[in-house]
């Protein structure tokens, strides 16, 4: 929706327009102080994917710098809110993580390519949001300062939205390199790949140890191409069960440290306006998190559960930026 509506806010107030209700007041129960983290100002023309360092204190996310198509991969403190690109600033980089003892990230670039400027591979579109399966994207261990890039994986095809598990040992990543999108394990030098999925001619990605380590969560289109729905599986391929069911994209699950709470990006409200809503993985139970008019998604949980990290077009030039709030569990969906 590319027309402005400015408000004087002096109480929380409600919009409604082409039917959708954004409700700031009901938005303000569970996000608190919110703040935009990135911004153009800082050298981006969009930023986002942001992931909380094992202490909190800094971010690790992607970014196009104004004047370049390609994301490359930064680090910030969020104290001094200065951004350091760590990847080498060639090809196009994605998905990059912390290690859970802080030492180490990991994020997938294809700057070794052999043509770096080849055209990308088709991958997953809807609309206007796609993200392609670029050949030569391989995932990296780097020092925080991103010296020391060592490949964990190489070779032609699109390997990457790698993540650790919570204990370090294993990285859980997407790969096309069996000819269809499946999810793949490693250990965490890039040795022993196991195969989690085997599905052919659909889309399973984004994929994230629980807590425990036991289950992984992604989002797959297996009944509709681009039409994501999220689901849960057993760390060893086994038990998959279904999360979401509906008509609406449903994308970039994210465990609450609980291991009983996921964060998804979903557009039950129009492709054109996603939002953020929590799921409960056992009962299925759903609660909306962000009432905004533009687009909410990619939450990520720091590992206290206190804040909430994620991408939206709120800011007031209506780039893709990060922004960070202080969580609060609703009553409904609370565990012990």
């Amino acid at each position: 929706m590319k027309t402005k509506l400015f408000f004087l806010i002096l109480s929380c107030v409600t919009l409604s327009c082409y039917g959708e209700t954004f409700d700031s007041a009901q938005e303000a129960l569970y996000l608190k102080n919110i703040r935009q983290v990135t911004s153009s100002s800082m050298g981006f023309s969009k930023a986002g994917e942001g992931y909380f360092s094992p202490d909190g204190t800094k971010i690790i996310f992607q970014a196009v710098p104004i004047g370049e198509s390609q994301y490359q991969i930064y680090i910030m403190d969020l104290n001094e809110g200065i951004p350091a690109m760590v990847s080498t600033g060639m090809g196009s980089c994605t998905c990059a993580y912390f290690r859970p003892d802080g030492e180490k990230i990991i994020f997938a670039s294809s700057h070794e390519s052999p043509e770096l400027n080849q055209e990308a591979a088709p991958g997953y579109k809807r609309d206007q949001y796609h993200w392609e399966f670029t050949p030569y994207m391989n995932i990296y261990e780097a020092n925080l300062d991103g010296t020391e890039l060592t490949p964990l994986t190489s070779g032609s095809a699109y390997t990457a939205e790698g993540a650790f598990s919570r204990d370090g040992s294993q990285i859980a990543f997407s790969s096309n390199r069996d000819g269809s999108m499946n999810l793949y394990t490693m250990l965490a030098d890039g040795s022993s790949p196991f195969q989690v999925t085997h599905t052919t001619g659909c889309y399973n990605g984004g994929p994230f140890f629980s807590p425990d380590g036991k289950q992984i969560i992604f989002r797959a289109d297996r009944d509709k191409p681009n039409y994501l729905q999220i689901y849960v599986i057993d760390s060893n391929g086994e038990n998959e069960r279904q999360i979401t069911f509906n008509h609406a994209v449903n994308w970039a699950p994210y465990w609450h440290p609980n291991g009983k709470l996921i964060a998804f990006t979903t557009s039950l409200h129009g492709h054109m306006h996603y939002e953020i809503y929590l799921a409960n993985v056992e009962t299925l139970q759903e609660q909306r998190l962000t009432h905004n008019r533009s687009f909410d998604g990619l939450p990520v949980f720091s590992n206290d559960g206190k804040k909430l990290l994620w991408t939206s077009k709120r800011g007031s030039d209506n780039t893709s930026q990060l922004f960070i709030a202080d969580f609060i569990m609703p009553e409904t969906l609370s565990l012990n």
